[in-house]
Formats: C-alpha cells, sequence, structure tokens
C-alpha cells in the first residue's frame, strides 16, 4: 500500500508551472480541456512582471531562494512579449526557466531567443509536427549547449506512428534526448500491456555524454515512495502507470514546493485544488501585490486523480487516523 511520497529536492527551490495563456496553433485531440481554447488571452507584460516580482518576494519570507518557472500554452512563444518577460526574470531573480513548447516557430526566431531558457522541452505532436523541422530547431538548441528533450507524445490510438517519429528523429546529425511521453485522459492511461512496456522506459535515445556534461542540466529528480512501510526510489511516471495517482484526503506540499498559474492567471493546482487556505488570488490582478499576502500550508487533496505529472511527484502523504478514545 502506497503511503506516503518523498520528492527529494532542494526546499529552498519553488517550482511554478506558469501557464500564460490558451492560444495554440496545434488543437491536437488528446489534448486536456482548457488549453487551447483561445480564450485566455495572453496577459499584459508590465502588469504579470509587477505581480510575479511580489509573488517572488512572499516566497522568499517563508525561505525559498530559487525559483524554476515551467513556461507553458498554448503554444507560449507566440506571445509577442515573451522575451521581455523572462530577460526581466533573469536579471531580476535567481531563476531557471523550462519551457515546453512544439517548437513550430521559425529557426530565426529560436536563433534569437533560445538563450531565454535553462531547458526547452519540445512536445512532439503527431498529428501537426514536421519532423524535419524539430530536427532543425533542436540541432540549433544543442549546438547552443542548452539542455532540450524531444517529448514524442504517444497517442494509444496512433502508437506505431509515435513510435516511428521517434525513429525518424533518431536521425538527426546531434544526439540530444528523445521522450517517450505517456499521454493521459482525464487522469488515466489507456495504453495495452505492450504499450505500457514501450513507454515504463520512456528515454529512447540517451544524448552525447559530453554535451550533457559541458551544459548546465538540471539534476533528475528524486522520487521515493513509502510502499507497505518501505521506502523505495521510483520513477516520476511509476505512479501514473500503475494506477497510483488517487491522493483524496492526502496532506500534500502543492502551495508550498509548487504552485500553478491556470491561463486565466488563477494561482492554485493544475487539478483546481484551492491553496492558501481556500483564499483566490489571480496573477493578471491589477491588485494582486494588496491582495496576496497568503499563509502558507500544506493543503488536503479534494480530488479524485491527480492529472499533472509534476504534481503526482510533490511530497505528500497520507494523515494517519487517530484512535478515538
Amino acid at each position: 500500500m502506497l503511503t506516503e511520497i518523498i520528492n527529494v529536492r532542494d526546499p529552498k527551490i519553488l517550482s511554478l508551472e506558469f501557464t500564460l495563456g490558451n492560444t495554440c496553433n496545434y488543437k491536437c485531440s488528446y489534448c486536456f480541456p482548457g488549453s487551447n481554447e483561445g480564450d485566455a488571452p495572453w496577459p499584459d507584460v508590465d502588469v504579470l512582471i509587477a505581480n510575479v516580482d511580489h509573488l517572488i518576494r512572499q516566497y522568499k519570507l517563508t525561505g525559498k531562494e530559487k525559483f524554476e518557472f515551467y513556461l507553458l500554452g498554448g503554444e507560449a512563444t507566440l506571445w509577442n512579449d515573451l522575451p521581455t518577460f523572462c530577460n526581466h526574470l533573469k536579471q531580476n531573480h535567481n531563476v531557471k526557466l523550462r519551457i515546453s513548447t512544439n517548437a513550430s516557430r521559425g529557426v530565426r526566431w529560436w536563433d534569437v531567443n533560445a538563450q531565454l531558457f535553462d531547458e526547452i522541452e519540445i512536445s512532439v505532436h503527431h498529428e501537426y509536427a514536421k519532423i524535419s523541422h524539430i530536427i532543425e530547431v533542436a540541432d540549433l538548441i544543442y549546438k547552443k549547449k542548452i539542455n532540450l528533450s524531444a517529448n514524442v507524445l504517444m497517442d494509444p490510438e496512433h502508437f506505431k506512428k509515435c513510435k516511428d517519429i521517434i525513429d525518424q528523429l533518431k536521425t538527426s546529425k546531434c544526439k540530444w534526448p528523445i521522450i517517450a511521453s505517456s499521454v493521459q485522459y482525464s487522469g488515466e492511461t489507456r495504453y495495452s500491456p505492450e504499450q505500457k512496456e514501450y513507454v515504463k522506459s520512456p528515454v529512447k535515445r540517451y544524448p552525447n555524454l559530453f554535451w550533457w556534461w559541458s551544459i548546465k542540466h538540471n539534476k533528475t529528480e528524486k522520487i521515493q515512495a513509502v510502499i507497505n512501510n518501505k521506502l523505495v526510489k521510483v520513477k516520476g511516471n511509476w505512479f501514473l502507470l500503475n494506477d497510483l495517482n488517487k491522493f483524496k484526503g492526502w496532506e500534500c506540499n502543492l502551495g508550498i514546493d509548487h504552485v500553478e498559474v491556470a491561463p486565466s492567471g488563477s494561482v492554485r493546482g493544475t487539478c483546481e485544488q484551492p491553496i492558501y487556505n481556500g483564499n483566490q488570488y489571480n496573477i493578471r490582478d491589477k491588485d494582486f501585490i494588496s491582495k496576496f499576502n497568503p499563509t502558507f500550508s500544506p493543503v488536503i487533496c479534494g480530488k479524485d486523480r491527480c492529472f499533472c505529472g509534476h504534481e503526482i511527484t510533490i511530497s505528500k502523504k497520507v494523515i494517519p487516523i487517530l484512535p478515538i478514545n
């Protein structure tokens, strides 16, 4: 029985999964609701910068010193003010910037802006991706010595096509990582036993080691789990593949070690789980600075399933049932 997940990471780090809007040039069939409708326009960059500065200051009061932003859309590179926002964060805070992108922007855009990011995750979608273009962009990023990976979304309905794409990516001139990423539907996977076996070991090409050690790459998160009172090491996708992403009633460090900013600007969990003792804040609000002064404490999960891959691995535990005297 699973009773605790321990994310062995520096407690001085706050990770922020930051969705800047939901405008996207792709409409993938397996994409989760709210991610590409285009009804959450890009934010006002000046308001966003001021409010993010304040959020960081508030977390510094709790002992946080490093801030790891994971920037998403829609397709975040479509936001014209993205370089301005990233440059401000880099110049004023101790941040690492990771972006998830379909890499559809032109090679020239990437040549100018790739250095803004510490890590670039290229999501490869079989319905839309131009593999030759992705290879060209990834090779460019590789030569700039920026941490990157190509994450192929393994659609169970088109699994062979996705495997073929992985083989095509392996023809690139530069040897960057290729990952077979699991696809979820409302927090569940629909893989056959053979498909599940394939994605169980997601790395399908390891990078050139000389390149890997020449970049300032992020260390892989170390995840531990308490199962039947024994502490074991597990991979991040282990919980999902074994249908163990059900934490209703557990105590979770959401809001302490990790926060999510929704396309609307709401500061919460990806699953819409309230944090900050139920108080609601919006990072786009012009009054955010005067309003955002919360207390920071673990949340009690109220959701039947955790469907965000990162939030699944936040430290959390079963609340023990005390005996009634």
